[in-house]
């Protein structure tokens, strides 16, 4: 039985919803910190957590 952690960053966090929507997979709420990083979590069924971070846009 899995208990693996992964936190991986992207670019696009509205993008993977969307993709993993399409393949009836669900996500924890996302978390907004005070540095405008937005992360959530994304478990399987085996128990083993997926963390995705999506850092804020750099100023233009």
């Amino acid at each position: 039985m899995g208990r693996a952690v992964v936190t991986i960053g992207v670019t696009d966090l509205d993008e993977i919803f969307t993709r993993l929507a399409t393949h009836g997979i669900t996500h924890e709420p996302v978390e907004t910190y005070a540095n405008g990083v937005r992360h959530v979590v994304v478990l399987d069924p085996d128990g083993n957590s997926l963390s995705l971070a999506q850092a804020p846009a750099e100023p233009a």
